[in-house]
């Protein structure tokens, strides 16, 4: 049987997301989750992924969005003047490429994140990150020295070669699977387990039901990992944003939540010869 993993991001953004996701996981095909834990909703999600035990959950890593865990004095380069994430992947990318942003800094702030998951006492499955930021090289080997001393030996890596409507996004999804490309010996030498495949860049916040049909009903073996962003609309998702930037996914969150939650779906996995894990399943 084919083994897919259908994660959500952002769990800890916000009650509305977190409340989403844990819906998309007991009723739903949702069977993985990433924490973020420099956001408002930590301490909520923490108490559901502990409520929650057959929901596997990772560590959802953030130098883009809102405050972060170490003390701002501490890494100058990641931040903007109001002690925020600069929340520009592409500003953050072409400093750290220009020299403008110190490594040492990013594995400070990664370390903290680390220290702060692992404190939960969660049994965390596997790192990914916000906006995908671990995709780049010099992030990556970062998260895969870290990994290795915190315990971790699973990771999102991004296969996803497709056509979007959004030109943008294809262009994205190829400029990250590049980036993995480089770096999938280090990976594989680190010891770190991967999926064969990735889905949800070229159509993130289209993820329908239609889509998880054509990906489920694909012919062939191996592992694939599908990123959906599930949540509920609500005043409280956007007045989040006043704390950790804008986030264009969330207009689209509770159409991916409906996604998740169509009755048909789990025959039409069994049919197709699809078993949905977690990363504990792979």
């Amino acid at each position: 049987m084919r083994k897919i993993i259908i994660n959500a991001d952002d769990f800890g953004l916000c009650a509305p997301v977190s409340e989403g996701i844990v819906l998309a996981h007991r009723r739903g095909i949702l069977t993985s989750a990433t924490l973020m834990v420099n956001t408002p909703g930590f301490d909520q999600a923490v108490s559901l992924a502990r409520e929650t035990p057959t929901l596997g959950v990772g560590l959802h890593l953030n130098i883009v969005r809102g405050r972060p865990l170490s003390p701002p004095g501490t890494i100058p380069s990641l931040l903007g003047p109001d002690g925020r994430f600069l929340a520009k992947p592409g500003r953050i990318l072409r400093d750290l490429a220009l020299g403008r942003i110190a490594s040492s800094e990013i594995e400070r702030e990664l370390r903290a994140q680390m220290e702060k998951g692992q404190a939960t006492g969660l049994p965390l499955t596997h790192l990914d990150s916000e906006k995908h930021m671990h995709a780049f090289p010099p992030v990556f080997k970062i998260v895969l020295r870290l990994g290795r001393e915190f315990g971790f030996r699973k990771v999102r890596f991004i296969r996803e070669w497709g056509l979007s409507r959004h030109p943008v996004q294809s262009l994205k999804a190829a400029w990250l699977s590049t980036g993995c490309a480089l770096m999938r010996r280090r990976v594989l030498e680190a010891g770190f387990v991967i999926t064969e495949r990735f889905y949800g860049i070229c159509n993130s916040g289209r993820m329908d039901a239609s889509r998880y049909r054509e990906i489920f009903r694909r012919g062939g073996e191996g592992t694939a990992e599908i990123g959906v962003h599930p949540g509920f609309q609500s005043a409280e998702l956007f007045d989040v944003e006043a704390e950790v930037g804008r986030y264009y996914i969330n207009a689209f969150r509770e159409g991916e939540l409906q996604a998740l939650l169509d009755p048909g779906l789990p025959a039409i996995a069994r049919r197709a010869g699809v078993e949905l894990v977690n990363f504990n399943g792979i």
